[in-house]
């Protein structure tokens, strides 16, 4: 008679149903069940600093809609420093943002060929001058002899002639050799006036071509931001306003005053040309991004003090007083106007902020 054996359980199976029960005492634990009581819902009272804060209306304000026009600075004193002599350039001595005194030299150009072309001048003028001071002593002679009737008329033009011919001669070699002085001169170029160097458009080697730019030169004092503001926007623009101007590099925001405005916008762009002043700023160079805010229409905003913006990482909240007392609640800020910020949502117009104590001032 043959005994059956109970068949084993297999491990898999056993540790499943061991999960199973664990997770139901783990269940049963959290709701209070067992091993415990349950904790009942609550609130987390504020900090002292909130109950004892200063409390601030939410205001509802007309402010303007400000639309970023993109721009740079330029100068109204600009120099584009240009070779007039064909040329190779031999030394350059200033760097882009290198301050410069006028006639301070900016680049060399190599000067071989002119030297050697007022040395060529300089024998000339030498030659000519020994011609017509021999030519002036045979005019002197045959003159005399003319006037003692041993010389014939036709000789003593002809000594006259010749006598004015190396005079001429003369003349024009020292003419040649003033131009090759000058030449040779084109060969150090100079800073035009006191001014910073907005450009280094060449380097040692390079071929300078006359009438294109080796140094660009700008004065510092005379910088104004010019922009293209949209035909729709530029309504509110005229001269002698202020717009606020911000740039990128140093990064920071400014005053401008409105100069210039062009009377008719763009027929392809729509836009109109606008160019502000800017007050003197000696790390800002010629050609620096930035951008001009223009007012363009407004809106209803709510405002509240910026302090009042309380931030844990991407959400932001304010304290707001309610009949029940201080709540949290999370809003949605906008542009900041000086020491208040839009508030987008999460307020309405007449209620009450609070500012922490600790955050005030």
């Amino acid at each position: 008679m043959s005994h059956q054996h109970p068949r084993k359980l297999s491990p898999r199976l056993v540790g499943a149903g061991g999960a199973v029960v664990g997770l139901t005492l783990l269940l049963l634990y959290l709701s209070g069940a067992i091993g415990g009581h349950k904790v009942e819902p609550g609130t987390t009272p504020l900090p002292p600093a909130v109950l004892e804060g200063e409390e601030f209306l939410v205001v509802a304000r007309k402010m303007p809609d400000l639309v970023d026009w993109p721009g740079a600075v330029r100068s109204r004193v600009v120099a584009n420093v240009a070779a007039r002599v064909l040329a190779r350039v031999s030394e350059v001595r200033v760097a882009m943002g290198s301050s410069v005194k006028a006639g301070e030299v900016l680049v060399v150009l190599d000067a071989h060929e002119f030297a050697a072309k007022r040395e060529q001048a300089r024998a000339a003028v030498a030659v000519a001058e020994a011609e017509a001071q021999h030519a002036a002593q045979e005019e002197r002679r045959v003159r005399a002899l003319f006037e003692q009737n041993a010389a014939t008329q036709r000789d003593f033009d002809a000594a006259v002639a010749r006598s004015r011919a190396a005079a001429a001669a003369w003349h024009r070699a020292r003419e040649a050799l003033d131009e090759a002085e000058v030449a040779l001169g084109e060969t150090f170029l100079r800073a035009p006036f006191d001014g910073i160097v907005a450009s280094r458009l060449v380097d040692p080697g390079d071929l300078a071509v006359p009438g294109e730019p080796l140094v660009v030169v700008h004065d510092p004092s005379t910088l104004r931001f010019e922009t293209s503001v949209g035909e729709s926007c530029s309504g509110t623009l005229s001269v002698g306003g202020s717009l606020s101007v911000r740039l990128d590099q140093p990064r920071r925001e400014l005053q401008g005053r409105i100069e210039e405005v062009s009377p008719q916008a763009d027929p392809m762009t729509r836009s109109v040309r606008m160019k502000l002043a800017l007050p003197e700023l000696p790390d800002v160079r010629h050609g620096a991004y930035g951008v001009a805010r223009v007012p363009c229409g407004e809106h209803v905003a709510m405002l509240v003090p910026t302090t009042a913006i309380q931030r844990r990482g991407q959400l932001e909240f304010v304290y707001v007083r309610t009949p029940e007392g201080v709540r949290v609640r999370q809003v949605r800020s906008g542009k900041t106007f000086g020491d208040q910020v839009e508030i987008l949502s999460g307020l309405r117009a007449g209620e009450r902020v609070v500012v922490p104590r600790n955050q005030q001032g």
